[in-house]
Parts: C-alpha cells; sequence; structure tokens
C-alpha cells in the first residue's frame, strides 16, 4: 500500500461513514468511528499479492456524523511473508484530506529503517471527490542514522496527475553540500489517475554548477503495467555541451513481482562513443531481487580490450542494490578471453571494502589476438521474448458486493440510489451507487473517472451487510469490507475496515 493508497483509503474513510449515517429510518444514529483496517494488496496485473498494511484510527479525530475532523492515521506495510516495507504517519485536515506524512523505508534485507521520507501535501489542491487536483508536494528524504537530509525536492501536478518533479541530492557526508540535481518530465508518460500506463518520461541530471551531465528518455512498456522497456541515456563530458558516450538499458529480459521490482532475467547495457563505435557492453543476471552475476566487456577499436565476470552470490544489497555485508568474486580476462586474476572482496554492513585478495594467473607468451566485436557479440544472450514486462493486466472479476442480489423473505429493496460528483467543467469525477434493504444499506459501489470524465481510474466495491446499526441512539458497529478495481477490472485491493 503506496502513501497514494493511503490517501485514497483516508477519502475513503469519511465516505463510508456518510453512506453508512445515512439510513434515513434511524434520524437518531449517528457516524461511526473506524477503529483500525486491514489492507491487501495486489500486483498491478491483480494476480498476486504485493503488500498487506495494517491501519490504525486511534488518533483519527471524528465528527458525530463520521467524518474526518483531523487527527492522524497510521500504516504500516509488509511482504505477504512478514518481511517490513514501511511504516507512515498521515497527519489530516478536516475532511480527511492529508497535509503531512512520514514514511519510515525499512531495509529490504534484514531488519532496521534504509531511509525517511517527508511529504508536504499542504500546497495542494483537493477535489470534491478527495482525489490531488492540483499544487506541489514537498519531498525530503533523510539518513536515519545520522538525520543528515539526503535529498530535497518536489512533485508537480496539473489536472489530477503529475506533470514534473525535481530533486537535489546532498552529500553524505554533510547532508549540505550539493552532489547532484535531477529534474522529471512527465509531459509524454500515459497516465491514468496516478497509475503509470505506458509512454514515456524525460530525466534530465544535473552537476551542482547546473551544467547538464545527462539527459534519459525513459520509454515504458504499452500495457498499463507501469514497468520499462527501454532507457535511453547521452552522458554529458563534464562542464560541457560536448556528447561523451550513448547508453541503452534493455529491460525487456527482466520478469517483476508483484511490487514492480526486478525480479530475475536479465539487463543489458550498450554503451557507445558519440561516432557510435561499441565501448562496451554489460549484461546484469538478476534471481530472487537482487543481481546474482555482472559480466562486462570492454572494447577499444573494434576489438576486445578485456572482460569482466563479477559473482554476487555470496552479497547482500540494500534498496538500490549496492552491496552491504557479504562478499563477491571478480574474474578479469585480456581480449582473447584469456584468464588474468581473480579477486575477492568482503564488505561490512556500510558497504565499505573490509578485505580484498587478487589471484593472477600465467597467460601464454605469445599474446593472442584479440576478439572482434562481432565475435564477442555473437555470445551475449538475446532477452527472452516473453517476459512479465508484456504481459496485460488481468481482470479480476468482482465479487458480491458490486451486485444487487434478491432481497431475503421480508426484506424491502429499494431501489439503488446514484449519487454524481461533476467538476467545475461538468466532467463527471465520481459516481456512487448505493442499495439498501429495510433502511439499511448493504452494499455500494464508487467509481472514479479520470479528466475526461469516462475513462475509469478505480471502482470501490463496498461491502456494508456486516455493519451493525442501533436500533436507537448510538454509532454503527461491526466492519465494511472494500475491493478496488484499477480501470474497473483489474484488482489492486482489498481491505476491511472495523469500527471502534
Amino acid at each position: 500500500m503506496s502513501m497514494s493508497d493511503s490517501i485514497t483509503h483516508a477519502a475513503l474513510v469519511s465516505q463510508v461513514n456518510g453512506i453508512v449515517s445515512a439510513a434515513g429510518s434511524r434520524p437518531a444514529a449517528t457516524g461511526g468511528a473506524f477503529k483500525n483496517g486491514v489492507v491487501t494488496t495486489y500486483g498491478p496485473d491483480g494476480s498476486q499479492k504485493a503488500a498487506v498494511g495494517q491501519l490504525s484510527f486511534d488518533q483519527t479525530q471524528f465528527a458525530s456524523d463520521g467524518s474526518i475532523t483531523g487527527g492522524q492515521i497510521l500504516h504500516s506495510s509488509a511482504t505477504p511473508d512478514g518481511q517490513p516495507l514501511t511504516s507512515t504517519t498521515i497527519q489530516l485536515a478536516p475532511g480527511g484530506k492529508p497535509t503531512q506524512a512520514e514514511m519510515q523505508i525499512h531495509n529490504r534485507q534484514g531488519d532496521g529503517i534504509y531511509s525517511i521520507l517527508n511529504a508536504d501535501l499542504s500546497a495542494l489542491q483537493w477535489t470534491d471527490a478527495g482525489k490531488i487536483s492540483s499544487g506541489n508536494i514537498g519531498l525530503a528524504t533523510k539518513d536515519p542514522v545520522t538525520g543528515l537530509p539526503t535529498t530535497s525536492g518536489s512533485m508537480v501536478f496539473q489536472n489530477e496527475k503529475f506533470t514534473s518533479g525535481s530533486l537535489t541530492h546532498y552529500s553524505p557526508k554533510d547532508g549540505k553540500t550539493v552532489d547532484s540535481l535531477t529534474e522529471l518530465d512527465y509531459s509524454e508518460t500515459q497516465l491514468v489517475g496516478l497509475k503509470v500506463t505506458g509512454g514515456q518520461m524525460k530525466v534530465t541530471r544535473k552537476n551542482p554548477d547546473q551544467t547538464i551531465s545527462s539527459t534519459s528518455q525513459v520509454f515504458f512498456v504499452n500495457n498499463g503495467l507501469g514497468r520499462v522497456n527501454q532507457v535511453q541515456t547521452a552522458n554529458m563530458v563534464s562542464g560541457s555541451n560536448q556528447l561523451k558516450s550513448n547508453v541503452t538499458a534493455d529491460y525487456s529480459g527482466l520478469t517483476y513481482n508483484a511490487r514492480n521490482e526486478i525480479d530475475s532475467g536479465d539487463l543489458n547495457i550498450d554503451v557507445k562513443a558519440p561516432d557510435q563505435t561499441p565501448v562496451s557492453h554489460a549484461v546484469i543476471s538478476f534471481a530472487g531481487a537482487v543481481p546474482t552475476t555482472a559480466q562486462c566487456w570492454r572494447f577499444q577499436g573494434g576489438v576486445l580490450a578485456n572482460k569482466t565476470v563479477t559473482d554476487y552470490s555470496n552479497a547482500k544489497f540494500d534498496n538500490h542494490n549496492r552491496i552491504v555485508n557479504g562478499s563477491i568474486k571478480v574474474d578479469v580476462y585480456d581480449g582473447a578471453e584469456q584468464h588474468l586474476s581473480s579477486t575477492s572482496m568482503s564488505y561490512d554492513q556500510n558497504g565499505t571494502v573490509t578485505n580484498k585478495q587478487t589471484q593472477t594467473f600465467p597467460v601464454a607468451a605469445t599474446k593472442p589476438t584479440p576478439m572482434a566485436y562481432p565475435e564477442v557479440a555473437a555470445q551475449w544472450n538475446n532477452p527472452s521474448a516473453q517476459s512479465s514486462s508484456a504481459a496485460q493486466p488481468q481482470a479480476t472479476v468482482a465479487k458480491a458486493a458490486s451486485v444487487s442480489t434478491a432481497p431475503a423473505a421480508g426484506t424491502a429493496n429499494a431501489a439503488p440510489q446514484t449519487k454524481n460528483v461533476y467538476r467545475s467543467d461538468g466532467t463527471l469525477e465520481e459516481r456512487v451507487i448505493t442499495t439498501s434493504q429495510n433502511g439499511k444499506p448493504v452494499s455500494s459501489v464508487v467509481t472514479h473517472y479520470d479528466f475526461d470524465g469516462k475513462a475509469i481510474v478505480n471502482t470501490f466495491n463496498i461491502d456494508l451487510t456486516k455493519v451493525v446499526m442501533p436500533t436507537g441512539p448510538g454509532k454503527p458497529s461491526g466492519s465494511v469490507s472494500l475491493q478496488e478495481f484499477t480501470g474497473g477490472t483489474t484488482l489492486h485491493s482489498e481491505s476491511t475496515f472495523n469500527y471502534s
């Protein structure tokens, strides 16, 4: 469950309470206060569980009608097998709109906190349905141990979508010295709501003096899964506008897990000089969401200069796949692929090399002819023709919460009530269809539409059959179950909210 998911659920809390408290046959009843909730999120194709989140509303302030008037929501998420992912605190304004958020990102391997992200949402404008309309989010990260800033920046929104972003990266030594800057341009990214469905993104990296160090085009697979297909980067000579190299990273041979993290397969990276002569080629192989081996061929004058093979099987990695703890082995070969040396390096928990040992090997007295580029290129494994990046989202059929069933004997099933929310330009933003029996709401379907008022961003099927309404004055009890479908068809999450 991401921060955007938490924002969406915060808006739904007041909406669900409003539906429950609107039971006309019990005018003395008031809206309830949720105590806690469990949210299970699924991968972008809706087929596998991605994370399980725990929500606490103990510090959330509710009005008598069940709407949120302030306080905070606490949220923690973990992998389906229990490995902690994030711990988030969201500060709320009246109406359940978030104003501040702090997310502690856990180490992917081992215990402890990897980074702390703070988000300032006070400059955002919100729609009537509780979605981000425009404005910007201020972002800052810091080292959990030293407390020093690591990045700061912002994300800009317009027409209910993010359009651009910028980040300043600081030196880990003092948290003040600027190391580099990054600018993000999403103007050509295909989005449905806040979900990337295809297109491309431009990334510009700059030196502290604002000169451009590189520009990248990130191409997404046009299948709605938000996965990268290829990244093309132009590296510049430091302090000038002169092109240094062109880098193409091909992600098509990779598979992904339910959290859209690289899981297995090969990442192929080609580096060429400005005149398109080959400089190097690398194949990084992944298994279990971490690198296992890396092979790199370096060329000079169209022939192989050397080859390195790195074995990561005994290494552990942090959240950005940097080595922390464990050891690696690096084997070096010459242009004829004669084995020159083998080096073993051990790392501590901070990624510092603690031990390094190198063994050299004898080579032929007569130096063999280096291998030509075409001969070497024939050895490379081409990306597999089929990978999870090419998969299409899986339509997951909605459960009974979205279907009006025949009333039981002795019950009165009223016609569903429909409430539409329109934007100022007249486009449909939200539709809520509520079904009641004997004056008690039993189900509701909430559909959010994209900025055009036609494309479905998501649909929530809300099951209210386990809500217990008081016979007189009082608050509801029991629980509410929800299913969220991206685009109205692909399962994104399943939730249960429990009343106090």
